[in-house]
């Protein structure tokens, strides 16, 4: 069990790089678009209003809005999951702290089981679908990237989505049920 724990645990620090480094990659590509427009294209608008054409390229980086794109889709798809896992997610839990103790726990089982079930039809295997049937479809400014590959994070967040949902599985039937979704009494 401890090395489950240092797998899950190793798991869950990759997804929070791989987070942090996609954040830090989309704030430069925004600045260098940004610098590249009003800087670099301001020398294109000086160029054209004095009639002269422009030698080599000025203006925006065409690539910076598609990798934009690219990049806030995956921090999206890989922050969900990662999310999901360490139960970040929005929840509100109000009727179920009504409930019974083993109604609770049959409905945090369920809930579970639904979402392995849509992750695995909708993320998974949706997911590797659309990407498969993608792989031929070049992004217009980064011909070096297919669309499927960007496609690629839906079954990969998936499996994650999986792996955390049967994790909190196995955590509920562990727990005695009095713990499940209770709700804190007083102004705590």
């Amino acid at each position: 069990m401890i090395a489950a724990g240092r797998v899950r645990n190793g798991l869950v620090k990759l997804l929070q790089w791989m987070v942090i480094a996609m954040v830090a990659m989309l704030v430069l590509d925004v600045v260098w678009g940004v610098f590249t427009r009003f800087v670099m294209g301001s020398q294109l608008a000086h160029c054209l209003l004095q009639g002269k054409v422009p030698d080599g390229w000025l203006g925006q980086a065409p690539y910076t809005d598609e990798l934009a794109c690219v990049l806030l889709v995956w921090i999206s798809m890989i922050g969900g999951a990662l999310a999901f896992g360490e139960k970040m997610h929005l929840g509100v839990d109000f009727f179920v702290g009504l409930m019974h103790p083993a109604s609770r726990r049959t409905l945090a089982m369920v809930v579970q089981v639904v979402t392995i079930a849509l992750a695995v039809v909708v993320f998974v295997a949706g997911g590797w679908n659309l990407a498969m049937s993608q792989m031929t479809q070049e992004l217009p400014t980064m011909r070096w990237l297919s669309r499927g590959q960007v496609y690629l994070v839906l079954p990969i967040a998936g499996v994650f989505i999986v792996m955390f949902a049967v994790e909190a599985l196995v955590e509920i039937w562990r727990k005695p049920p009095e713990e499940i979704g209770s709700r804190q009494e007083g102004g705590e």
